[in-house]
């Protein structure tokens, strides 16, 4: 029996820009920044990856002007920028475990393997 339908994941789909273009995103970057976001949309926690960089950029660029700002306006920003560096390193960390440093080719590869061959 062959198949005629993709088995898709729950969720949004590798190139599915839908949260970033319409969503809680949309009103929080700038139009460069959604470009940069949007190009190359991969999933498998890249994007998510890329959303807390962009947001980490923005605070140390923030921080650049640190001499001019206030004691607690550089201490509150130095704490955001160091849980978006720790939600960096922990999407880091849950994607290599979940997907063992594989490429998204040999994931595949690996998927499709598992599946008996179609007979005639």
């Amino acid at each position: 029996m062959s198949r005629t339908h993709s088995h898709r994941k729950p969720g949004g789909q590798p190139g599915n820009a839908n949260a970033l273009r319409h969503g809680f995103y949309s009103k929080s970057f700038t139009e460069a920044e959604l470009l940069n976001l949007e190009s190359g949309i991969k999933g498998e926690f890249t994007d998510e990856i890329e959303v807390a960089r962009t947001n980490a950029e923005r605070l140390a660029n923030l921080l650049k002007d640190y001499k001019n700002m206030d004691i607690t306006e550089v201490v509150s920003l130095s704490n955001a920028l160091n849980n978006y560096l720790d939600r960096i390193q922990s999407l880091s960390r849950a994607q290599r475990y979940m997907y063992r440093n594989q490429t998204t080719i040999e994931q595949a590869l690996a998927e499709l393997a598992k599946i008996p061959p179609e007979e005639d």
